[in-house]
């Protein structure tokens, strides 16, 4: 008989516990620096949205060029590592940007050096999903990769609004650095984990690099599950990509804001949303049929959308802005569980890189477009026809989340 999970069975086991406050840490710090570039543009006085865009467009790009690259890496060498080194060189290239900026106020001369952490965030994010199995038994993956989520969602949660109240009052080069010893403490974490991982042969030629693709790709492609959820994972950050730029412009073209704390106080209240929802799928979601907790909440998640595009007050849409927080936690929450459930751990790097490939596609040219909108559309229209957009997804979450349950049920009659 299933039963509910207690957070403490998950934060009970030591090396989960670890990593779980590295990343806490590390989302806290990535809020920092993301929020002090933001910062920099309304000093500048230009376009939020559409810089915003840029900022996000080289992060994004090294996923799209090399996950599948670092999806082989992970495979093939010690993901402990590979985590370790990732966060030492992103420590390091933080810490270059407020010597490359100096006293300007543009952030154009920093985007190859965004590119090049989101490089090293490429090398990190298919490790990072792949050890967590490594180090938690199975009937907890659920709860564990729900806590996971939540010390992302926990920088926007605390970082968006420590990050503004920072910048506001001690600059640009004091968040940098906070962001860059972020990094290190995550790595510090890592480093002391203890778990044991299986001996892989090691990359001999390039051949071997392009075989490992092929096989990773011919694994996806047999099972349609892995596809629906990759699709949904594509879904969330293409809605949450977009929901960022359009709130983040809807600040300053309807509530006139002049400084950054007003807009971190709106991502807070998000990120609480987010927050509680991931907790309570880590409790209670192996009790509802994956179908009905897909659907509802992207449904919940595209109706707070409209209604928000409709509201005039600040305070009202405070109220809004966390149950949207709560519908799309719940939608985020499940999608990397039930992957790890489905994917031996031979393949999982390289199945977690194409889900890194499908993520970053779908947002690369939306978010460009997303920019560029904010610029002729006015915001309001903007943000409803996301809400609509979203509706209509869920039509399809609908239609294709009923495969899912099979998930559940697996792992039901293998326990």
């Amino acid at each position: 008989m299933e039963r509910t999970v207690k957070i403490t069975e998950v934060l009970g086991n030591r090396n989960f516990l670890k990593l779980w406050i590295g990343q806490i840490i590390s989302a806290l710090g990535d809020r920092f620096h993301q929020m002090a570039l933001l910062g920099l543009i309304i000093k500048e006085g230009g376009n939020i949205g559409e810089e915003l865009s840029k900022i996000t467009f080289w992060s994004i790009l090294p996923f799209f060029l090399f996950s599948l690259f670092s999806g082989v890496l992970s495979d093939r060498y010690s993901r402990r590592s590979i985590l370790i080194g990732s966060d030492i060189v992103r420590a390091l290239l933080v810490c270059a940007i407020p010597w490359i900026i100096r006293d300007s106020t543009s952030v154009t001369a920093v985007y190859p050096v965004i590119f090049l952490i989101g490089t090293f965030t490429c090398f990190f994010s298919p490790a990072k999903f792949s050890i967590i199995p490594n180090i938690i038994e199975d009937r907890l993956l659920l709860a564990a990769n729900s806590l996971v989520a939540s010390s992302a969602l926990l920088s926007v949660l605390a970082g968006t609004a420590v990050g503004c109240v920072v910048f506001d009052s001690m600059g640009f080069r004091v968040s940098m650095y906070f962001d860059a010893f972020t990094y290190l403490f995550s790595a510090g974490t890592i480093w002391k984990l203890t778990t044991k991982e299986k001996e892989r042969p090691k990359i001999k030629s390039v051949a071997v690099i392009l075989l490992d693709i092929k096989e990773g790709m011919k694994y996806i492609c047999n099972d349609i599950r892995l596809i629906i959820l990759m699709f949904f994972s594509a879904i969330f950050w293409f809605v949450g990509i977009g929901f960022y730029v359009v709130i983040s412009d809807f600040a300053e073209k309807v509530w006139n804001i002049t400084s950054l704390t007003p807009l971190g106080l709106i991502f807070t209240l998000l990120g609480g949303g987010l927050l509680t929802s991931a907790v309570l799928v880590g409790k209670y979601g192996d009790l509802i049929k994956r179908n009905i907790l897909y659907t509802s909440s992207i449904l919940v998640l595209a109706f707070g959308i409209i209604t928000f595009s409709f509201v005039q007050s600040y305070f009202t849409v405070s109220g809004i802005i966390f149950f949207i927080g709560i519908a799309g936690g719940a939608f985020l929450s499940p999608i990397n569980a039930d992957i790890q459930k489905i994917v031996p751990d031979e393949l999982r790097g390289r199945v977690f890189a194409c889900k890194d490939i499908f993520v970053n596609a779908a947002m690369v040219t939306p978010v460009l477009i997303i920019g560029k909108l904010t610029t002729f559309i006015y915001i309001r229209e903007l943000m409803l026809y996301l809400g609509v957009g979203i509706l209509m997804i869920g039509i399809f979450v609908a239609w294709k989340s009923i495969k899912l349950n099979t998930i559940k049920e697996h792992v039901v009659q293998d326990a």
